[in-house]
Protein backbone atom coordinates (compact mmCIF):
# COMPACT_ATOMS: atom_id res chain seq x y z
CA UNK A 1 0.00 0.00 0.00
CA UNK A 2 1.26 3.38 -1.13
CA UNK A 3 2.24 5.85 1.95
CA UNK A 4 0.02 8.96 2.34
CA UNK A 5 2.65 11.54 2.71
CA UNK A 6 5.73 11.49 0.25
CA UNK A 7 8.17 13.58 2.06
CA UNK A 8 11.07 15.43 -0.24
CA UNK A 9 14.05 16.56 1.34
CA UNK A 10 16.99 17.65 -0.95
CA UNK A 11 20.45 17.70 0.53
CA UNK A 12 23.69 18.77 -0.14
CA UNK A 13 26.78 19.03 1.84
CA UNK A 14 24.44 19.13 5.15
CA UNK A 15 26.18 16.74 7.67
CA UNK A 16 25.30 19.22 10.50
CA UNK A 17 22.00 19.67 9.91
CA UNK A 18 19.99 16.52 7.76
CA UNK A 19 19.61 14.18 10.28
CA UNK A 20 17.99 16.31 12.93
CA UNK A 21 15.62 17.58 10.03
CA UNK A 22 14.39 14.26 8.68
CA UNK A 23 14.27 13.26 12.18
CA UNK A 24 11.86 15.63 13.15
CA UNK A 25 9.65 14.40 10.20
CA UNK A 26 9.76 10.53 11.46
CA UNK A 27 9.05 11.55 14.77
CA UNK A 28 5.72 12.99 13.22
CA UNK A 29 2.15 12.03 14.47
CA UNK A 30 1.85 10.70 10.84
CA UNK A 31 3.20 7.67 10.73
CA UNK A 32 1.54 6.58 7.18
CA UNK A 33 4.75 8.49 5.36
CA UNK A 34 7.91 7.99 3.32
CA UNK A 35 11.00 10.45 3.14
CA UNK A 36 12.78 10.56 0.05
CA UNK A 37 16.01 12.57 0.12
CA UNK A 38 17.71 13.45 -2.75
CA UNK A 39 21.64 13.56 -2.43
CA UNK A 40 22.57 16.22 -4.71
CA UNK A 41 26.63 14.91 -4.62
CA UNK A 42 27.35 15.91 -1.85
CA UNK A 43 30.99 15.19 -1.01
CA UNK A 44 30.88 15.42 2.61
CA UNK A 45 29.56 13.46 5.37
CA UNK A 46 26.17 13.95 4.27
CA UNK A 47 25.77 10.55 2.40
CA UNK A 48 26.85 7.96 5.04
CA UNK A 49 24.57 10.15 7.35
CA UNK A 50 22.00 9.10 4.81
CA UNK A 51 22.72 5.72 4.62
CA UNK A 52 22.44 5.49 8.40
CA UNK A 53 19.24 6.41 8.38
CA UNK A 54 17.90 4.67 5.67
CA UNK A 55 19.20 1.09 7.71
CA UNK A 56 17.64 2.15 10.62
CA UNK A 57 14.73 3.17 8.86
CA UNK A 58 12.65 2.16 5.80
CA UNK A 59 10.38 4.86 5.41
CA UNK A 60 13.60 6.86 4.70
CA UNK A 61 14.49 6.64 0.67
CA UNK A 62 18.08 8.04 -0.31
CA UNK A 63 18.35 8.77 -4.29
CA UNK A 64 21.94 9.87 -4.94
CA UNK A 65 22.45 12.01 -7.79
CA UNK A 66 25.65 11.82 -10.14
CA UNK A 67 26.12 15.51 -10.24
CA UNK A 68 25.15 18.57 -8.48
CA UNK A 69 22.37 20.64 -10.21
CA UNK A 70 20.64 22.07 -7.66
CA UNK A 71 17.77 22.23 -5.17
CA UNK A 72 15.28 22.78 -7.86
CA UNK A 73 16.39 19.62 -9.69
CA UNK A 74 17.03 17.54 -6.49
CA UNK A 75 13.29 18.07 -5.75
CA UNK A 76 11.62 16.81 -8.75
CA UNK A 77 13.65 14.12 -8.99
CA UNK A 78 12.84 13.00 -6.01
CA UNK A 79 9.39 13.62 -6.13
CA UNK A 80 9.36 11.33 -9.32
CA UNK A 81 10.09 8.42 -7.62
CA UNK A 82 7.14 9.74 -4.50
CA UNK A 83 4.56 7.72 -3.76
CA UNK A 84 2.27 9.21 -2.53
CA UNK A 85 -0.95 11.73 -3.61
CA UNK A 86 0.10 14.62 -1.40
CA UNK A 87 3.67 15.84 -1.40
CA UNK A 88 5.36 17.62 1.47
CA UNK A 89 8.91 19.98 1.20
CA UNK A 90 11.08 19.93 3.99
CA UNK A 91 14.62 21.85 3.60
CA UNK A 92 17.50 19.90 4.88
CA UNK A 93 18.26 22.56 7.77
CA UNK A 94 14.73 22.88 8.85
CA UNK A 95 12.68 21.48 11.58
CA UNK A 96 9.46 20.40 12.11
CA UNK A 97 6.32 19.88 14.87
CA UNK A 98 5.83 16.61 15.65
CA UNK A 99 1.65 17.57 14.40
CA UNK A 100 2.69 19.61 11.50
CA UNK A 101 1.60 16.66 8.70
CA UNK A 102 -1.39 15.88 10.96
CA UNK A 103 -2.63 18.99 11.24
CA UNK A 104 -2.40 20.08 7.40
CA UNK A 105 -3.99 16.64 6.46
CA UNK A 106 -7.11 17.78 8.55
CA UNK A 107 -7.29 20.81 7.11
CA UNK A 108 -7.13 19.80 3.73
CA UNK A 109 -10.02 17.26 4.16
CA UNK A 110 -11.97 20.04 5.59
CA UNK A 111 -11.46 22.15 3.05
CA UNK A 112 -10.37 20.45 -0.10
CA UNK A 113 -7.61 22.26 -0.43
CA UNK A 114 -4.77 21.76 -2.82
CA UNK A 115 -2.37 23.37 -1.07
CA UNK A 116 -1.85 23.65 2.40
CA UNK A 117 0.99 26.04 4.46
CA UNK A 118 2.10 26.58 7.85
CA UNK A 119 3.57 29.93 9.70
CA UNK A 120 6.74 29.79 10.80
CA UNK A 121 9.67 30.55 14.03
CA UNK A 122 13.19 31.65 12.72
CA UNK A 123 16.00 29.93 13.97
CA UNK A 124 19.72 30.76 13.49
CA UNK A 125 22.52 28.37 12.86
CA UNK A 126 22.34 27.01 16.60
CA UNK A 127 18.85 26.07 16.50
CA UNK A 128 18.10 29.27 18.87
CA UNK A 129 14.77 31.01 18.33
CA UNK A 130 15.66 34.37 16.89
CA UNK A 131 12.33 35.66 17.97
CA UNK A 132 11.17 36.41 14.36
CA UNK A 133 7.96 34.74 13.54
CA UNK A 134 7.04 34.44 9.38
CA UNK A 135 2.81 34.71 10.18
CA UNK A 136 0.46 33.61 7.28
CA UNK A 137 -3.06 34.60 5.75
CA UNK A 138 -5.77 31.57 5.77
CA UNK A 139 -6.07 31.99 2.65
CA UNK A 140 -3.86 32.97 -0.74
CA UNK A 141 -3.76 33.73 -4.11
CA UNK A 142 -1.24 33.88 -7.02
CA UNK A 143 -2.00 37.59 -6.62
CA UNK A 144 -1.11 37.92 -3.16
CA UNK A 145 1.37 35.26 -3.09
CA UNK A 146 3.67 37.93 -5.58
CA UNK A 147 2.76 41.19 -3.44
CA UNK A 148 3.85 38.93 -0.36
CA UNK A 149 5.52 35.64 -0.21
CA UNK A 150 4.32 34.22 2.58
CA UNK A 151 4.56 30.68 1.80
CA UNK A 152 8.22 28.79 3.32
CA UNK A 153 8.35 26.05 1.18
CA UNK A 154 9.61 23.47 4.32
CA UNK A 155 5.40 24.65 5.26
CA UNK A 156 4.22 23.18 2.12
CA UNK A 157 1.78 20.43 1.39
CA UNK A 158 0.87 20.10 -2.06
CA UNK A 159 -1.32 17.61 -4.12
CA UNK A 160 1.36 15.57 -6.44
CA UNK A 161 -0.48 15.92 -9.26
CA UNK A 162 -0.32 19.52 -9.12
CA UNK A 163 3.29 19.59 -8.60
CA UNK A 164 4.40 17.40 -11.78
CA UNK A 165 2.21 19.82 -13.30
CA UNK A 166 4.27 22.84 -12.35
CA UNK A 167 7.23 21.23 -11.08
CA UNK A 168 10.14 23.66 -9.86
CA UNK A 169 12.62 24.99 -12.41
CA UNK A 170 15.22 27.84 -12.61
CA UNK A 171 17.24 27.41 -9.27
CA UNK A 172 19.29 30.52 -9.92
CA UNK A 173 15.64 32.33 -9.23
CA UNK A 174 13.09 31.73 -6.23
CA UNK A 175 11.88 28.48 -8.09
CA UNK A 176 9.61 27.81 -4.89
CA UNK A 177 7.93 30.94 -5.44
CA UNK A 178 7.15 30.28 -9.65
CA UNK A 179 5.90 27.05 -8.72
CA UNK A 180 3.64 28.13 -6.28
CA UNK A 181 2.65 30.96 -8.20
CA UNK A 182 1.81 28.93 -11.58
CA UNK A 183 -0.14 26.48 -9.33
CA UNK A 184 -1.97 28.93 -7.63
CA UNK A 185 -2.59 30.30 -10.82
CA UNK A 186 -3.82 27.21 -12.37
CA UNK A 187 -6.90 27.34 -9.79
CA UNK A 188 -5.57 25.47 -7.06
CA UNK A 189 -7.10 26.25 -3.36
CA UNK A 190 -4.57 27.21 -0.97
CA UNK A 191 -5.13 27.59 3.02
CA UNK A 192 -2.95 28.26 5.96
CA UNK A 193 -2.51 27.22 9.51
CA UNK A 194 -1.66 30.57 11.40
CA UNK A 195 0.36 28.66 14.38
CA UNK A 196 4.37 27.96 13.48
CA UNK A 197 4.57 24.31 12.37
CA UNK A 198 8.13 24.86 11.05
CA UNK A 199 11.39 25.97 12.49
CA UNK A 200 12.62 27.60 9.70
CA UNK A 201 16.77 28.13 9.85
CA UNK A 202 17.92 31.86 8.55
CA UNK A 203 21.57 31.79 7.71
CA UNK A 204 23.89 33.84 6.38
CA UNK A 205 24.71 32.44 3.08
CA UNK A 206 21.15 31.21 2.34
CA UNK A 207 18.65 32.73 -0.26
CA UNK A 208 16.52 34.20 2.37
CA UNK A 209 19.97 35.31 4.78
CA UNK A 210 21.45 37.63 2.14
CA UNK A 211 18.84 40.21 1.66
CA UNK A 212 20.17 42.03 -1.46
CA UNK A 213 20.65 38.60 -3.10
CA UNK A 214 17.30 37.81 -2.44
CA UNK A 215 16.02 41.05 -3.75
CA UNK A 216 17.57 41.03 -6.93
CA UNK A 217 16.46 37.40 -7.42
CA UNK A 218 13.10 38.39 -6.67
CA UNK A 219 13.44 41.03 -9.88
CA UNK A 220 14.78 38.68 -12.10
CA UNK A 221 11.79 36.25 -10.91
CA UNK A 222 9.13 38.52 -11.74
CA UNK A 223 10.97 38.94 -14.55
CA UNK A 224 10.74 35.10 -15.83
CA UNK A 225 7.58 35.24 -14.83
CA UNK A 226 6.39 38.03 -18.08
CA UNK A 227 3.90 39.49 -15.56
CA UNK A 228 4.46 42.72 -17.51
CA UNK A 229 6.38 45.85 -16.41
CA UNK A 230 4.16 47.48 -14.21
CA UNK A 231 2.92 44.18 -12.30
CA UNK A 232 6.56 43.01 -11.78
CA UNK A 233 6.91 46.81 -10.51
CA UNK A 234 4.47 46.41 -8.28
CA UNK A 235 4.81 43.13 -7.27
CA UNK A 236 8.46 43.95 -6.45
CA UNK A 237 7.70 46.90 -4.28
CA UNK A 238 5.30 44.51 -2.51
CA UNK A 239 8.19 41.72 -2.04
CA UNK A 240 10.40 44.63 -0.60
CA UNK A 241 7.80 46.19 1.87
CA UNK A 242 7.04 42.33 2.74
CA UNK A 243 10.75 41.47 3.50
CA UNK A 244 10.84 44.93 5.72
CA UNK A 245 7.64 43.95 7.88
CA UNK A 246 9.48 40.01 8.03
CA UNK A 247 12.73 40.88 8.92
CA UNK A 248 12.75 44.56 10.46
CA UNK A 249 9.32 45.26 12.10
Amino acid sequence: MDPRVSVIVPAYRCERTVEKSIRSALSGTVRDMEVIVADDASDDGTPDILRALAAEDVRVRVITLPENKGVANARNRAVEAARADWIAFLDSDDLWETDKLERQLRLAEETNADLVYTAAVCIDENDRETGKVFSVPPRITADRLLRSPDVVTSTVLVRKALYEAHPMERGDLHEDLICWYRILKDGAEAFGIGEPLVRYRVSAGSKSGNKWKSGVMAWRTYAYLKLGFFKQCRSFLGYCWHGVKRYWL
